[in-house]
């Protein structure tokens, strides 16, 4: 019987010996698993936040696209305001020297006198220094309104 106490310890030790390396490989196990959970856990937060950033990304060069278009609306507006700016500002230009070239044409005429029969130039009489006078006689040749 004491040869059987014997082996019986022995394979008591060697059981509590193979239960003390399952605990032990069970919580290994645990950990590994709790650590796996926990990467995995990271892992889909950091796919949620790459994304997130695709999506911020892809707002980011909408936005982009719309401002690039309003800018080409813009300089196209520019364009032909500007064109119609330069085209009213000739068309003036055009204006006011066909008036200028009639006013020189007005006062290059001539008034005759009735007095004393002296031709007038009538730019002279349209000046403030004519004042509407004859430059010979000093009398009124034309009223001036």
């Amino acid at each position: 019987a004491s040869w059987e106490a014997s082996v019986r310890r022995v394979y008591e030790q060697q059981v509590r010996r193979l239960q003390a390396h399952v605990r032990a490989a069970d919580a290994k196990a645990m950990e590994l698993y709790l650590n796996m959970q926990r990467s995995v856990d990271n892992l889909r937060q950091e796919e949620v936040a790459k994304q997130e950033l695709r999506d911020d990304a892809e707002t980011t060069r909408a936005q982009l696209r719309s401002l690039e278009e309003d800018m080409a609306a813009t300089r196209r507006n520019y364009d032909t305001q500007l064109a119609i700016l330069t085209e009213h500002s000739c068309a003036l230009s055009a204006t006011l020297s066909d008036k200028d070239e009639r006013l020189a044409a007005v006062q290059a005429q001539k008034v005759l006198c009735g007095r004393c029969g002296m031709w007038n130039n009538m730019g002279k009489l349209l000046s403030d220094e004519g004042r509407g006078t004859c430059q010979t006689c000093k009398e009124k040749v034309i009223s001036r309104g």
